[in-house]
């Protein structure tokens, strides 16, 4: 498993992705980035599955991401937390963390996600029998 920081450092996320392929190849069969490394917006606003996300997919490699629920209230200190900086426009309540997560797991197709309140994901995955 390769721990992906490297996108937090200037221009480092182009570099991530396009590193992805290099990594399959050496053998490395999960990613794991931040969860903004995971998902976009599109034209509307909508929360959709980044570069990366299709890339990883695209050469084989699972993704376990972190993290979740790290942030305060989303609609307030939370809108703009690290975790959520690529989505920000798009985050308006605490339920939003559901339609993240649900990008995630069923567009992005994650291995797994760690979470600092296991409430959320438990109820996700239970609602959907993972």
């Amino acid at each position: 498993m390769a721990l992906d920081a490297q996108v937090d450092l200037p221009g480092g996320y182009d570099l991530a992705v396009a590193g992805l392929a290099n990594l399959a190849a050496q053998g490395v069969k999960i990613v794991a980035p931040p969860t903004w490394a995971l998902v976009t917006l599109d034209a509307r606003n909508h929360i959709v599955p980044s570069s990366y996300a299709k890339t990883a997919r695209s050469v084989g490699l699972d993704i376990i991401t972190w993290t979740l629920e790290r942030s305060g209230p989303l609609a307030t200190t939370g809108r703009s937390d690290y975790y959520y900086q690529s989505v920000t426009n798009s985050i308006h309540t605490d339920g939003d963390t559901y339609v993240l997560l649900d990008v995630l797991a069923r567009q992005v197709g994650i291995r797994g996600i760690f979470s600092d309140w296991a409430g959320t994901v438990t109820y996700y995955a239970n609602c959907f029998g993972l």
